[in-house]
Parts: structure tokens; sequence; C-alpha cells
């Protein structure tokens, strides 16, 4: 059963230090402003990778999703690893609305079931009526597994009815008369949903009848129906991009969910990104420890080519004595920088970092480059341009098995 954790090297961690900028006072939100972009592009390129990780390792894009909210800053999830369907249901209905890798009939119709049954609560609130409780969610999922959507929906809307007679004869224990809604009034606030689900239904028929070019084309093509289109087809990075902690899960076995890169959102587990140390003498100082993808985050690829190809300039040059000795320092630190860089490039090269590039051409595939690029560049801005610096000398790698 595909867990994306074999794939990461959890035997070594990252160990890095950023410093402030300007010898000033940093104000509590100018830290936390960095903290949350630093675990951000962190917690991200995990996903990625991991993401990446299981489609090489047969999960079909299809079976993995996101949800549309972000998960709760303070909330704990020990619980979230590999969930039964029915429990993961209930437990991830306050998170919004899950959106597959790639359009899926399956996906789509979990996201189906949740739509219609905040569609019946929203009414039922406003008819003044006690809504329909998240336990039932788990049995019109099993329900949806076992007879499918249209079974579930009817179900749901049995339970609604249900629910509205207990109001009505609870009221008139109370000796209130308590209005009653209309069939009418109810089926029209369906409607709505009826129609969205139909269209939507069409869209995935049609986008998977496309070939990869097809999908391509689409993504730049005007018109309502290729805009339509173009929003099914990326709403899964869509959703990616603009949510500061995304959830996502792939369906790695019958009836099981894996929770993807969940060193974030369970804390039993020790291998996400941890603030270990803040020194507030001047320069304030702080320092963090992550799994191998900070690699990723302090763009350490980037900066170990940058320092062989000055390390290549040296070992070129004919330096003059005087000059050899005035930048010997320089020449050694760079030396040792190199080597760390070598040594963390060894250590990704044998973790889903480098996930990436073993998936096959694809629409996917490219729309997977282009999620990593605007990580890379959200990256960069939070290395150059926030309070805080990476100190380089700072980086080590940490063997938790010696």
């Amino acid at each position: 059963m595909f867990d994306d954790y074999d794939y990461k090297d959890t035997g070594a961690r990252i160990k890095v230090k950023f410093l402030q900028r300007r010898d000033e006072p940093m104000y509590p939100w100018e830290i936390a402003g960095f903290l949350k972009k630093l675990n951000t592009v962190y917690y991200k390129f995990e996903l990625l990778n991991s993401i990446c990780s299981a489609v090489n390792h047969g999960i079909s894009p299809e079976d993995i999703f996101i949800f549309d909210h972000s998960l709760p800053l303070y909330e704990r999830y020990s619980e979230m690893n590999l969930l039964s369907e029915p429990f993961a249901a209930q437990l991830f209905y306050s998170i919004g609305m899950p959106i597959p890798l790639m359009p899926s009939v399956s996906i789509y119709e979990y996201n189906c079931l949740y739509r219609i049954f905040n569609t019946i609560n929203s009414f039922l609130k406003k008819n003044h009526v006690g809504t329909l409780g998240l336990t039932n969610i788990s049995y019109l999922y099993e329900h949806l597994q076992s007879f499918g959507l249209e079974a579930a929906e009817a179900n749901a809307i049995d339970l609604a009815y249900k629910q509205a007679e207990k109001s009505y004869e609870a009221a008139a224990r109370r000796g209130e008369k308590k209005k009653q809604f209309t069939d009418s009034d109810f089926n029209k606030q369906l409607d709505k949903y009826k129609k969205y689900k139909h269209q939507l239904f069409l869209d995935i028929k049609q986008s998977q009848q496309l070939d990869d070019k097809q999908r391509l084309d689409i993504l730049t093509l005007d018109g309502r129906d290729n805009i339509r289109l173009s929003r099914l087809l990326s709403a899964f990075f869509t959703t990616f991009d603009k949510t500061t902690r995304p959830l996502v899960c792939a369906r790695v076995s019958d009836n099981k969910f894996r929770i993807l890169g969940r060193s974030l959102v369970n804390k039993q587990e020790q291998v996400g990104l941890e603030l270990k140390e803040v020194k507030r003498n001047s320069p304030l100082g702080a320092i963090f420890e992550g799994g191998i993808a900070l690699y990723q985050a302090i763009q350490q690829e980037k900066r170990a080519k940058e320092i062989h190809d000055v390390d290549m300039e040296i070992k070129n040059k004919q330096l003059e004595l005087a000059e050899a000795e005035l930048h010997g320092q320089k020449i050694k630190n760079l030396s040792l920088e190199l080597q760390l860089s070598e040594q963390l490039v060894s250590i990704a090269s044998k973790t889903d970092i480098v996930s990436i590039k073993k998936l096959p051409p694809s629409f996917l595939k490219d729309q997977v480059v282009a999620a990593y690029s605007m990580q890379q560049s959200n990256a960069s801005y939070m290395l150059h341009h926030q309070g805080l610096y990476l100190e380089r000398d700072s980086v080590s790698i940490i063997d938790l098995n010696a």
C-alpha cells in the first residue's frame, strides 16, 4: 500500500539559521509573516514531491485530490495518516470540497455528496429546522459507495424530511405552531445543485475524451465552454496555489485514503519543519530544522551550482600569491559550502525530490512543473525580500541514525 514517506529520507534533517536583515526591532507580525511563508513553501514542496512519487508508483491522478479550504492553524489531527473513506468523509467535511488532480467521476461524486449535504443543511437552517449532524456523512458516504450518487442523494433528502418532522413534532409538544416548508420550496433549493451536477459530469466526460495537446489548447482558448473546461482541468493547482495549508489525499487501496505530506497535519510525525530556537539578542536569529524538502525551500540546488561555478573559476585561474592569501578564508568557506551542497544533492537524489524527473511527458507533468516553478518563485521572494535572511554558513545536516 503506497506511503509517500517510504520515499522520503526521514533519517536526515537539515538545520538552518535565519538572521535579521536590519539591526532594528522586528514587529511580531513581521516574524509571524516570515514563519508562515517558510512553512508554506516547505510544506508545498513536500506535497508536490509526494504527488509525483504517488503517480510514479501507480496511484492514478484521478485518485489524488485536494480540499478547497486551508487546514485550520491550531487544530490537531493526530489520526491523519491512513483512514477509512467513510470516516475521512466525516472528518474532512469542514475543510471544503474535494477536487481531483485530474477530472474524476469518483472524486466529484464525493464532492457532490458534500454539496447536497451543505445545500440541505442551509435550507433547513433557513427554515428554522435543526440541521443534519456530521455523523450522517459517514452513513451517506457508505451509501454512495454501495449504491451510487443518486441513491445517496435520495437518502440525504429523506433524512432532511425526517429531521423536519422531528422539529415540527417537538414544536407541537411545546405548544408552538411552526411553519412547514413545502416540497416545492425544497425542490427549488435543490434545482441549482442539480444543474451544477448535470453540467459538471458532462464536462468531466468531455475532458476525459481530450488528448494532452487538446487539454493544453483548452487552457488558452476563449469561449464559455472552453473557459469552463479550463477551470475544471486546472482546478487542483489553482486551489493548491491559493491555499496556505492544503490538505492533499490519495486513494491508495479499496476504501482507504492516505494523507500526503502528513508531517504538517499529523502532530505525531517528527519529520516536518520545526522552529528550534529564537535568539532575540541583536540581530534577531531563528534556527529551524526540517526534512530534505528544506533543501528545496532554501534553493540549495541552485546555490550548489553557483558555488561549483565559483570553485571552477578559482581552480582555473592562476592566482598570485598575495591574492590567494587575501582570499584564502573566502576560498576555504566556499570549499566547505560546496562539500555540504554536494552532500545535500547526494541525499536529495535518493528521495522523492527527484520524482518530478521520472514523470513521463504529459499534460499533468506540465501542470506539476508550473506548480514547482511557482513555489521556487515564492521561495526566492522569501529568501531575498523578507526581514530575515538565510545565513549560508549555518546550513548543516543532522543524521538521526548516527
